[in-house]
């Protein structure tokens, strides 16, 4: 397995992966919507970082990093902190063929470190309070619950903090 940055080049593959990944959630609420202004975004570093997880040119999982208030805005002004050196876990997704094999911590260790290496402080995660593999990933890495949220009203979750 190889473990690197997305880029254009793999557009078609983050997409065939959601797609793949939202007709099998067990439970439609676990993942949010994908707004268009998120999904035009999904490749500009300014705004997201993508890392995803390779078995030959095959993607089988990936994870986001998120540096803007249309992302973590929300969950931030909860949390009452500040945007500085702030960013947001999400999009962590493994394809169904793949769960259950590592791959999430994986990603998620290498994403983390990622961000303390361009200056990170702290960063947000929510999580559907039912997900329970999604929490144990969470927690596993270290993120303490801090909240809760219904996002766009309508999706509960639970909202983690990490401090680097």
């Amino acid at each position: 397995m190889i473990i690197r940055k997305l880029g254009m080049n793999d557009k078609s593959k983050l997409n065939d992966l959601i797609i793949e990944v939202e007709k099998n959630l067990i439970n439609d609420t676990f993942w949010l919507p994908i707004t268009k202004i998120s999904r035009d975004h999904f490749f500009d570093e300014e705004w997201t970082y993508f890392l995803g997880a390779f078995e030959g040119d095959e993607l089988i999982g990936a994870v986001a990093l998120f540096f803007n208030e249309n992302e973590f805005g929300e969950s931030r002004k909860i949390l009452e902190i500040d945007s500085t050196n702030l960013a947001e876990y999400g999009r962590a997704m493994v394809k169904p063929s793949f769960q259950g094999k590592g791959i999430m911590k994986m990603l998620s260790k290498q994403i983390i470190e990622y961000a303390g290496s361009i200056g990170i402080q702290r960063i947000i995660a929510t999580v559907h309070p039912s997900n329970i593999s999604s929490q144990m990933v969470v927690k596993f890495m270290g993120f303490q619950k801090k909240g809760f949220v219904k996002k766009n009203n309508i999706y509960d979750r639970d909202i983690f903090l990490l401090e680097i």
